[in-house]
């Protein structure tokens, strides 16, 4: 099973905005993030998913990483509008990393300040 990136669909583009056009923030960015997945040659590797929410109200945009055996990564307060390829980026490290151990200094830059949790693998 490929590891994913799941994408909060009901966050919105931030705590005081949460639609745009009639968008909310986590649809607008799984737009972007499907736009640019299309070409990305690791598709086998990671699957981009969506859910309703990731109980992170507070602090959106939210996504996660998740892999078997590896932590899954919170990240929140994303500008849905500009943090997609940067995203993507951070996906190849944790492909590349066995145990998903990505150290926040590799992390694209405009992501570091985001990631708020993470979570152990299930043993």
């Amino acid at each position: 099973m490929p590891d994913q990136l799941i994408v909060c669909k009901s966050c919105g583009f931030s705590v005081d905005e949460e639609k745009r056009d009639g968008e909310t923030g986590g649809a607008h960015l799984l737009k972007q993030l499907e736009a640019l997945y299309e070409p990305w040659p690791r598709q086998e590797e990671l699957t981009i998913e969506s859910t309703g929410c990731l109980c992170i109200c507070e602090q959106p945009c939210a996504i996660a990483y998740v892999g078997k055996g590896k932590p899954t990564y919170l990240f929140t307060d994303l500008d849905p509008t500009t943090c997609a390829a940067d995203l993507l980026a951070a996906a190849e490290l944790y492909l590349d990393c066995d145990d998903g151990m990505v150290p926040c200094f590799k992390l694209p830059e405009e992501l570091q300040a985001h990631r708020t949790a993470r979570i152990p693998p299930a043993p």
